[in-house]
Order: structure tokens, then C-alpha cells, then sequence
């Protein structure tokens, strides 16, 4: 067998590393030493015909860090229906651990994993666990079944050598393909099987955002659109991107990490009356912790321009590590602003936050915007020194200024709630909370719910037992849930559409999943949906935000690309 495909652009290999490399390899592979840490990805193997070429960036930052070499070791000619194995091996980089996606073009054939440092996903091999390095190489072993017909196949592979740090910054990425010839099989391949119906179409409405994360309008036929690096664009009615931003506050964000940023936007409802819209973001304080900050600003006297000098600050809280933060800021049907918060990183919920009634971390908030603090009674749980903000008297961990909990907890339990919504029409409030490496969930509370319920977080992860250790409460379950190994890694919620175009979606609740952007649907009874696939894999890719126009027609952002597009409705056979 011979290495193939070994070197990245740019990377060269010497002679005495690439002998060692021949000499180690069978030992490497079958050393599976892995880390208790979050598995791989799939559709990031930097195949230019699924998901945009997307490789490990998804989820890792180069920052400067060097490449590792890449390589497939394979034949390049295998039997039809043969069962052949294969190697993906990395050398250099940081060299601290490995994380591998494997893919094969157009999805012939099959790929197997060969040991348990690889795991099966969406057709393509991803590992289970960061993988260590042993010296400065690593390689994961696999098999490919081909198929019985005679063709030519090519395989991806993106690899990540990281520093081991969890921070996900400071890591190199590489990769590589390999083309195989497959013969002694039938000339002709089988047919593929006819498409799936579609319920939606995606239609592009704007491009040049950089890192859409929130989509809202103001009551009026524009779009506004957060970007995670701390401005605010405007989108005329016909997508027509304005050149100069609403707001730019890139100044006082923290985007260093993936999970932070501008990552909220709400304008207040009587908006049109007073001019208050807020945000949520992050900043580096420059000593200590980061903090997760929610502010109100004012429009200007130039309806498409903010004054960026009126930031008024209303709550501030620490964050223990750079992922988790949540984010999505929504007012609800009582015209109290609700705050998602994230249970404030790393992994599993080390400090137990989301359970904890001592902090804001995990939690769902709300505060009454309208009413700042009585003197001396300034909510407990806000570190920014202010009172701008009071407590509805109904929260339920309400017991007002000193005591034993933060006042302004709604629901506590959750992981980290990327993006909720409410019903416009039922006041109904949907959770969508991101998951550890197994299940993803959709929470559902009734119109008009006070809050006080706890949806489990870290004691379950969707509606298996996670962390059980202290977990003696009532727990509210999800009302959907799905698994990692069959449809994605990361839910991203979901709007319930109420326009009047489309009045056979009346009331399902859109989602989807960041790794694989199929657009969903929840429909019938909110506490006993049914699932249905509306937009199928392929259209989108990395969908990080629903929105929706002032008409209540869908809206959806593709975080990498920053294109913005426009739902609609493609109607069933026979209408």
C-alpha cells in the first residue's frame, strides 16, 4: 500500500519522518488513546459539492498556528465490492491531539470505521474523541466498501491538529483528497432514488453579512441583522444591503470565540413610539472573566442609523469560559424582555450552573425593562452597577433584593439555548437548547406559563440521564428531541410561522441543525409534534438564525457565507 495524497500546499515531509511514518503507522492505528472530550463533525471534509467545501474551521481557529501535513494511504485501484483498508494520517501542527472528517464524493460506496476512534455520521467518518498524537503523528484507520458498479470514486479528509487546549483557537487545519479507481464490477450503476418533496424553497435575499447570528424587523418592511463581530445591518425591502450600519459597537465585542460576540437583537415594542431596541454581547473586561452584557440603545434622528452613544447598560454577569453564552434576546406576550443564557461552558456543566439558583448562567431570564429599580432594591444577580431594570412580580424565584436567589431567573435547566421564540399568535415560548454529544432539544411552555420549571439540564441531556448526581426535582421533558448519530450536533430554532402566504404552514414551528441545515417542522398538538422535513439537506449550509419580516414571513442566514434567505412555500402534489 502506498501513502497517497500525503502533503498539504505548502507542506513538505522529509525522508527520515516519512520512514518513521511507514514504520509506526500500523501501531498508531490500532492505539486508539482518546480523550473524554466532544466528538467530530460531519459534512466538513472540504468535498467542494457538500456544504460549501466547509472543513474543521466550523468549529476550529487557525489563528496563526501551523498546518499539519495530510494523507491518505490507499490503492489506487480496488475490486467492486471489495472491502478495503484505508488510512488518514496527520504529521505536525501543534501535535496535541487529532480530529479527522473522512468523505466520499457524491456519497458512493460506503466508509467504515475500523476502531473506536471513528465513529459513522450522515454517511461520512468523523472521530468519537479528540484522538492524542504519538511524537508528532497521528492516523485513523478505516474501511471502504465499494460499490458493485465500475466508477471513480474521490475521498476527502480534513484534519485538525490542535493544541489540546478546549478554547478551540490556536489549531492547525489541512486537507487532502484522493482519487480511486473502482473496476471489475457492472457498467452500469443503479438509479438514485427520486428527491424528497419539499415543503419550503430558499430564495436568496441578501448577501455580504459577516456572521449573521439574529434577524428582526422593527415593524416596518426592513430587515435588521446582528452580526457576531458587533454590528447591526440594515436590509431594505428588497434586500438591498445599506451602506453604512445601523450600529457598530465592534469596539466594546469580544468575538475571539465561535460562541461569542453581538449574538442578540430585540426592539422594544412600543419601538416606534420611543426608539429602544437592545442587545446582547460580550466584552473583554481586560482583567478577570469576560462578561455578558444586555443593553438598550436609541435610534437617531436617521431612522436607518443608532445612537451609538446612548448605550444605557442594564445587566451584566461573568462568564467562566468562552463557549455556552447563548445569547437570543426576545420580548414576550406581557412585554417582559426574556435573555437566553448558556450554562457558561466547557463541557458537561462542570460548575453545575444551570441548576444552581445562585446565578444567571443556564438559565432563561426575565426582566421588566420599563420599570428600573426601586432605590435600594436593585435585582441581586446584575454585576454592572446599575438599577436599570426591575423584576416582575410573578417570576418565580422572585424574593426580592438579598435574597438566596437571582430574582430574575424565568426557567432554569437549560445547556446552552441558542435561539428561542414565542408564538406571535398563542404567546407559546419554544426553546431550542443545544446539547452535549448526543441528544439536541426543542422545550415547549404553554402561553401565559409564569416560568419556575426546570428542563433538566445537567441531569439530563434531552430525556436521558446525563449527570444524576444531586437530581431529586421535577423536571419539565422536551417535547422533541434527536440524536447526533442520525440528524446533526447542533439545533438551531425556529420561528412558528404565522404569514398569510403560506396558509398550510399555518402554526408549525420551523428549526434546523447547524451541521445539517435541513429545514424542519414541528406541527399538530405543541406538547406531541410531528416531524417533518421542509427544506431538504443540501439547500443551506451552517443555518445559524431564523428571523421573520414584519408580515411574518421566514427568513434564515447562513453564518460562513452571510447570505440571507428567504423562505417560501412550495405547495403539496394536487393543489
Amino acid at each position: 500500500m502506498a501513502v497517497r495524497s500525503f502533503l498539504a500546499p505548502g507542506i513538505s515531509i522529509g525522508a527520515g519522518a516519512l520512514q518513521r511514518l511507514l514504520v509506526v503507522l500500523a501501531v498508531i492505528a490500532l492505539a486508539a488513546d482518546v480523550r473524554a472530550s466532544a466528538g467530530g463533525r460531519s459534512s466538513f471534509s472540504g468535498d467542494p459539492t457538500a456544504n460549501g467545501g466547509a472543513t474543521c474551521t466550523v468549529c476550529h481557529a487557525p489563528d496563526g498556528a501551523p498546518p499539519p501535513a495530510i494523507g491518505i494511504v490507499a490503492p489506487d485501484r480496488i475490486d467492486a465490492g471489495a472491502l478495503q483498508s484505508m488510512y488518514v494520517v496527520l504529521y505536525g501542527g501543534p501535535a496535541q491531539t487529532a480530529g479527522i472528517d473522512i468523505s466520499v464524493q457524491g456519497g458512493i460506496g460506503e466508509l467504515l470505521p475500523a476502531s473506536s476512534d471513528l465513529i459513522q455520521l450522515h454517511g461520512d467518518l468523523t472521530h468519537s474523541a479528540p484522538k492524542n498524537f504519538s511524537g508528532e503523528l497521528a492516523a485513523f484507520v478505516f474501511r471502504y466498501r465499494a460499490p458493485n458498479y465500475n466508477t471513480g470514486i474521490t475521498l476527502h479528509a480534513a484534519g485538525n491538529s490542535s493544541d489540546g487546549n478546549l478554547d478551540l483557537l490556536g489549531d492547525g487545519i489541512a486537507t487532502t483528497s484522493l482519487d480511486i479507481t473502482i473496476e471489475n464490477g457492472f457498467e452500469d450503476p443503479p438509479q438514485p432514488p427520486a428527491p424528497p418533496i419539499s415543503q419550503l424553497s430558499a430564495t436568496e435575499f441578501a448577501t455580504g453579512l459577516s456572521f449573521p447570528v439574529a434577524i428582526e424587523n422593527a415593524g416596518d418592511e426592513r430587515l435588521f441583522v446582528a452580526e457576531r463581530p458587533g454590528a447591526i445591518q440594515v436590509l431594505t425591502g428588497d434586500g438591498t444591503l445599506r451602506p453604512v450600519p445601523f450600529l457598530d459597537i465592534s469596539a466594546s465585542v469580544d468575538d475571539s470565540n465561535g460562541e461569542m460576540g453581538l449574538l442578540g437583537l430585540a426592539f422594544h415594542p412600543d419601538y416606534a413610539s420611543n426608539g429602544y431596541f437592545y442587545v446582547y454581547y460580550t466584552r473583554d473586561t481586560g482583567a478577570g472573566l469576560d462578561r455578558s452584557r444586555v443593553s438598550r440603545f436609541t435610534v437617531s434622528a436617521d431612522p436607518d442609523v443608532a445612537d451609538a452613544a446612548s448605550e444605557q447598560v442594564l445587566l451584566e454577569f461573568e462568564q467562566p469560559y468562552p463557549n455556552h453564552n447563548g445569547g437570543d434576546i426576545h420580548f414576550g406576550p406581557f412585554g417582559y424582555l426574556h435573555i437566553a443564557v448558556g450554562d457558561g461552558g466547557s463541557g458537561g456543566d462542570p460548575l453545575n450552573n444551570a441548576q444552581a439558583t445562585s446565578t444567571l448562567l443556564g438559565k432563561m431570564l426575565r426582566i421588566d425593562v420599563d420599570a428600573p429599580a426601586a432605590p435600594g432594591s436593585g435585582p441581586d444577580c446584575d454585576i454592572s452597577g446599575g438599577a436599570n431594570y426591575s423584576i416582575p412580580a410573578s417570576n418565580a424565584f422572585n424574593d426580592g433584593a438579598g435574597g438566596a436567589g437571582c430574582d430574575e431567573i424565568f426557567v432554569l435547566g437549560v445547556r446552552n439555548p441558542w435561539r428561542f421564540a414565542f408564538d406571535s399568535e398563542t404567546g407559546g415560548m419554544w426553546i431550542a437548547d443545544v446539547g452535549q454529544n448526543a441528544y439536541e432539544e426543542i422545550n415547549y411552555l404553554s402561553p401565559g406559563d409564569g416560568g419556575g420549571v426546570n428542563l433538566g439540564w445537567r441531569c439530563y441531556e434531552g430525556s436521558e440521564p446525563y449527570n444524576p448526581s444531586g437530581c431529586d426535582k421535577v423536571y419539565l421533558p422536551p417535547v422533541y428531541t434527536y440524536d447526533h448519530a442520525t440528524s446533526g450536533c447542533s439545533v438551531t430554532g425556529g420561528r412558528v410561522y404565522r404569514g398569510e402566504r403560506s396558509p398550510h404552514l399555518q402554526g408549525q414551528y420551523f428549526f434546523t441543525d447547524f451541521c445539517q441545515s435541513s429545514i424542519r417542522s414541528l406541527s399538530g398538538p405543541p406538547d406531541n409534534p410531528v416531524l417533518s422535513i421542509a427544506l431538504p439537506l443540501g439547500e443551506l449550509a451552517a443555518v445559524s438564525t431564523f428571523g421573520e419580516d414584519v408580515d411574518g414571513e421566514l427568513y434564515v442566514a447562513e453564518l460562513r457565507s452571510g447570505t440571507i434567505y428567504r423562505l417560501a412555500s412550495v405547495l403539496p402534489p394536487g393543489c
